[in-house]
């Protein structure tokens, strides 16, 4: 049991386990992979271009719940 699980609770996941944001690495499905299985997914977004990021952050929230 983790001692404390304030931000797991405020997040809503099931495991204190969060992917790193991989610029050139992370795609929409790895994110959402994470996500739904529990983690918390993220995008490195830093490097891509706005309307690129808009269609990643659409893809994201598609393919998570």
């Amino acid at each position: 049991m983790w001692p404390k699980t304030e931000l797991i609770d405020l997040l809503k996941i099931a495991h204190p386990i969060i992917q790193a944001p991989m610029v050139g690495a992370s795609t929409p499905e790895l994110v959402a992979a994470v996500s739904n299985a529990g983690g918390l997914g993220s995008y490195g977004g830093a490097a891509t271009a706005p309307a690129k990021l808009r269609s990643f952050i659409r893809q994201i929230r598609e393919l998570t719940d």
